[in-house]
């Protein structure tokens, strides 16, 4: 986007950060018994988990 790309490691971090606070929700809506909440954050948070995953690979190429 605009001509520069954000670096491995910085989206490295935000996924998991953001996998993290998507997790959160999902297992205290598992807890009170909501399932579907807890599948769309789940799915959410297996997304950025997955996404993190793929940016530590890059990290790991270079």
């Amino acid at each position: 986007m605009f001509g520069r790309r954000v670096p491995p490691r910085i989206v490295f971090l935000l996924s998991l950060v953001l996998a993290v606070l998507c997790a959160v929700p999902a297992v205290r809506y598992g807890l009170s018994g909501r399932w579907l909440p807890t599948l769309l954050w789940g799915a959410v948070a297996v997304w950025f988990a997955v996404d993190a995953a793929r940016a530590y690979g890059w990290t790991q190429r270079k």
